[in-house]
């Protein structure tokens, strides 16, 4: 069987599938972002949040922690598992699997200086709409950060180009209610 994206039961069988997270520290209307460096074989020169590769005896939680910590220099006080977000690269074989957190208070000081790139606080807008942010984060950046939101499930199928397909469990909640608000209100 295959689909008009190349995907087959085969390319399913020999595909790479990695867990990573990703953590989004709000603090008001901000968001603690980075704006990656050049160096950087993932998304280079692009402006991103925290998370990465979850290492082997890790579970997503204390990977999150570990990951946030070692990129910023901070220490989460309250993690929120808010997501997950599937990733198909085609063209490479992976398929990513991302554990979205939403962290609320921390300590610490923010490192000054990051093998990661630049860290800056930014409004949600800006960073939304800034064309450099990572494209993926933009599919689900708002829907976390509604406390009354439901649990995001997206899945999109890309090659290093252009994505090919996109979809979320949007339609799943549709017309249901959340705290007596209509979901999406």
């Amino acid at each position: 069987m295959t689909s008009n994206t190349g995907i087959t039961m085969d390319w399913i069988k020999n595909a790479k599938v990695s867990p990573f997270t990703t953590i989004f520290l709000k603090d008001g209307d901000k968001i603690l972002t980075v704006k990656r460096s050049s160096k950087k074989q993932l998304h280079p020169n692009k402006w991103s949040v925290f998370g990465g590769k979850v290492e082997p005896g890790e579970n997503i939680l204390n990977s999150a922690k570990r990951e946030f910590l070692e990129e910023t220099g901070l220490t989460l006080k309250k993690l929120t598992l808010k997501g997950t977000f599937t990733r198909m690269i085609l063209n490479t074989g992976y398929i990513n699997v991302i554990h979205i957190f939403l962290a609320q208070g921390y300590t610490g000081e923010v490192l000054k200086e990051s093998d990661e790139g630049q860290i800056m606080w930014r409004y949600i807008k800006e960073f939304l709409n800034d064309s450099e942010t990572v494209d993926h984060l933009k599919y689900y950046l708002f829907q976390l950060l509604d406390e009354n939101s439901d649990f995001y499930t997206g899945i999109e199928i890309k090659n290093d180009i252009e994505n090919l397909a996109y979809n979320d469990n949007r339609e799943h909640f549709n017309g249901r209610k959340i705290n007596n608000v209509p979901y999406g209100k």
